[in-house]
């Protein structure tokens, strides 16, 4: 081999070093550039004279400097970090939703059952039962609004749903092509198409900030790209779109679908974009509109049963306080006020009590609450008869007469002051009454009574409705502010807006902290691939130097191989 064919080769080597030097330095703010490498290796050498002589240099590869164990851990963490972003974002707008004091059922319902112990301090005000409607009134639109929000926040949900997967649909194109394009490429040379391999790791990193991705390397050079439980969006040269159908129960809902749209993959879709939406849907803004439209039910049903047992200012059975439009069932999307007029508020109670002047102790019998549940019934004449309570203090009994009808309460002063019963379902120690017609109350008896001592229940609005001052109802009312009600009897209204306000909180928090964690994660893990992939300036300008020496000393090697021929030329 000749001096001129191994400085050649020397020239030749060196200037795709300082090529692919140059390429580096050029590409260094080039996002997803992988910096490049030549390797050189010795040619053959030939043998002469019973040795082996070398016979030059060439570039064995340009190798792309890429760790395949850290790119699948940036794209992890890229997908994990992305989903719980988004998660947070619209979380943190509920939770500020449910928390602004202009909004916030907690002030609403305060607001309100200030409005209801105001009225029952002045029964007969006009301003004070103005004052409860416009506080009622206020509480109402306060649902409203909530479930308008929140019904945005789902639209906001379903547009999204509809880009990203316009992205992913784009991506997943784009990685297909390249798949082609890289498969043609390693087909035609020796070498590997790494700018054309780096476009398609930028694809794919892109994806896995809005899906989940699992990628599998065919022999060929092309890559195939899952999601979900193995759904494939890219094999090999083709690829399958995702698109978004209408829930089949809930038009309103988008749901993600593969292929041709018969399937619904939305419970398979984890992490990215796509996965903080679902999650945050499923998690956050549909259990809050659950959990508001079920305390919207539960106030307007409570408050209703104990508005409708009442007596109006002029006399009228109370009927609904609240009511829903269009439908049958409320929720917090349609609750309204039902009565428009001060007057119509039940403020006075359906069952007048009167003590007997010639009593001699100190018993007190009081009205607790009236079952209005029975079909028909009618507060203006919730008593078929007068119900009278007669006093025996050698048996400690109430004698109980209704309707022709007798029960006994057994009453020891010294231990059942302050008892509650329903003389509804009386029970033992009690006697029962024997018909089938039972007074719809429940009552509270207090005190030492005296021998013979008697009570008297009778209807408030019987012969002309005289108690204009009754402020009982309006305490009832006032008393379900803090009455467990709800959720089987272990809630109050403000204690389950409260549990629902701490549990976006709570997510809403976890969820925030779990972001910067695999933020974290994320920038170590994309420090450690740019240490192995990332153009380091410093390292390329003494690489160009060292190939710039190296192109020069083989320019040397042509100039003494030159000499030497031309010394052979003239010798002869």
């Amino acid at each position: 081999m000749s001096m001129l064919s191994i400085g050649t080769s020397a020239l030749t080597t060196s200037q795709g070093a300082l090529s692919t030097t140059s390429h580096n330095i050029a590409n260094v703010n080039t996002e997803g550039y992988s910096r490049q490498r030549v390797e050189q290796a010795t040619r053959i050498p030939n043998g002469a004279g019973g040795q082996y002589f070398g016979s030059g240099v060439e570039v064995e590869s340009v190798k792309r400097l890429y760790d395949s164990f850290l790119s699948n851990q940036v794209r992890t963490f890229t997908s994990q970090e992305q989903q719980l972003a988004t998660f947070s974002s619209f979380a943190k707008q509920v939770d500020n939703l449910l928390g602004s004091p202009e909004l916030s059922l907690s002030s609403g319902l305060q607001g309100f059952f200030d409005s209801v112990q105001s009225l029952a301090d002045d029964p007969t005000s006009i301003s004070a039962r103005q004052a409860m409607l416009t506080e009622a009134d206020t509480l109402a639109k306060r649902f409203n609004t909530l479930d308008t929000q929140l019904d945005a926040y789902n639209r906001q949900v379903n547009l999204n749903l509809e880009s990203t997967v316009d992205e992913v649909n784009l991506l997943s194109k784009g990685i297909a092509e390249l798949n082609q394009v890289i498969i043609e490429a390693s087909g035609s040379v020796s070498g590997s198409p790494n700018d054309l391999l780096d476009q398609r790791d930028q694809l794919i990193n892109q994806l896995s900030s809005l899906v989940s991705v699992t990628i599998v390397q065919e022999s060929s050079g092309a890559q195939n790209v899952f999601i979900g439980n193995g759904q494939a969006l890219v094999v090999g040269t083709s690829y399958t779109g995702l698109s978004t159908v209408p829930n089949q129960t809930d038009s309103t809902r988008l749901e993600l679908s593969y292929g041709n749209g018969s399937v619904n993959i939305s419970s398979q879709i984890t992490g990215g974009k796509l996965g903080g939406l679902l999650s945050v849907r499923q998690d956050v803004i549909d259990p809050a509109r659950a959990e508001i439209d079920s305390l919207a039910a539960g106030m307007v049903t409570t408050i209703n049963e104990q508005h409708s047992v009442g007596i109006t200012l002029d006399g009228n059975a109370g009927g609904n306080f609240f009511e829903p439009t269009g439908t049958p069932t409320p929720d917090a999307g349609n609750i309204r006020l039902a009565i428009i007029d001060p007057r119509d508020i039940a403020v006075a109670s359906a069952v007048a009590t009167t003590t007997t002047a010639s009593n001699t102790g100190t018993a007190t019998l009081a009205l607790n609450s009236v079952d209005g549940s029975a079909v028909g019934f009618d507060p203006l004449t919730a008593l078929n008869t007068p119900l009278t309570f007669t006093y025996d203090a050698t048996a400690k009994t109430y004698t109980v007469n209704y309707a022709g009808d007798t029960a006994t309460i057994s009453y020891d002063p010294a231990t059942d002051s302050g008892k509650t019963i329903d003389l509804s379902a009386l029970g033992a120690p009690h006697t029962d009454f024997v018909g089938a017609t039972k007074p719809p109350l429940t009552i509270t008896l207090s005190g030492v009574p005296g021998n013979t001592d008697s009570f008297t229940m009778t209807n408030s609005a019987a012969g002309g409705f005289t108690s204009v001052g009754d402020n009982r109802n309006a305490l009832a009312l006032a008393e379900l502010q803090v009455s467990k009600v709800l959720n089987g009897g272990t809630e109050s209204f403000g204690d389950s807006y409260g549990i629902l306000v701490a549990n976006v909180a709570t997510r809403t928090h976890q969820a925030d902290v779990g972001q910067q964690t695999q933020q974290g994660l994320l920038d170590q893990t994309n420090s450690r691939y740019q240490s192995v992939s990332g153009v380091n300036m410093d390292e390329e300008a003494a690489d160009l130097i060292k190939y710039q020496q190296a192109y020069q000393a083989a320019s040397q090697i042509i100039t003494v191989s030159n000499t030497v021929f031309n010394a052979l030329i003239n010798a002869f």
